[in-house]
């Protein structure tokens, strides 16, 4: 009997134009491991492109999965993408041919609490029900987690209407970016 294997994509943000990942990335890339830690076969995929001068948020995801002794076969980046959604569509043709060829696969979305309904809802109308990983709440004022959140919700308001056109019109198959 095979191990079914478990896909845990893993939200970027914000990285410094010196490649130094955020305290929130940081957050995120610590809970996919713990949460990676209790499955049984695993393979991560970051997603998150470059901003400004920083490398891309992926590609600093994977450098911190292989310092974390991740093998380079268990990690699937898709560096491309500016906004949560983006980069949603960007990895989405990877993550469909990869989640094909493992019968019973479960995909894992790994990112902050306050932005997982966001990415959940997203893949749930492209078809695919996931679970939560959820990075540690951040040491942030309440003033300040509660305005994330709001801004978080008000993306989703954008966002949704985004990710039924993409699917409608077939965007999400050619993993056609900047459309």
């Amino acid at each position: 009997m095979t191990r079914a294997t478990h896909f845990v994509l893993i939200l970027g943000c914000r990285v410094l134009p010196d490649g130094t990942p955020s305290s929130a990335l940081r957050r995120r890339v610590e809970a996919a491991l713990r949460h990676a830690a209790a499955l049984p076969a695993v393979r991560f995929v970051p997603v998150g492109g470059a901003r400004g001068h920083a490398p891309a948020e992926a590609l600093v995801i994977e450098r911190m999965l292989l310092a974390a002794g991740v093998p380079a076969s268990a990690i699937l980046p898709s560096p491309l993408g500016l906004t949560t959604i983006e980069s949603l569509r960007d990895c989405w043709p990877l993550l469909e041919r990869a989640l094909a060829s493992e019968p019973g696969a479960a995909l894992h979305v790994c990112t902050d609490g306050y932005h997982a309904l966001r990415c959940r809802t997203i893949l749930a109308l492209w078809g695919r029900r996931t679970r939560v990983a959820a990075a540690p709440r951040p040491q942030l004022p309440s003033y300040r987690l509660l305005l994330l959140q709001l801004r978080d919700r008000a993306a989703l308001l954008k966002d949704v209407p985004l990710a039924v056109f993409w699917r409608a019109t077939g965007k999400l198959r050619h993993g056609t970016p900047g459309a």
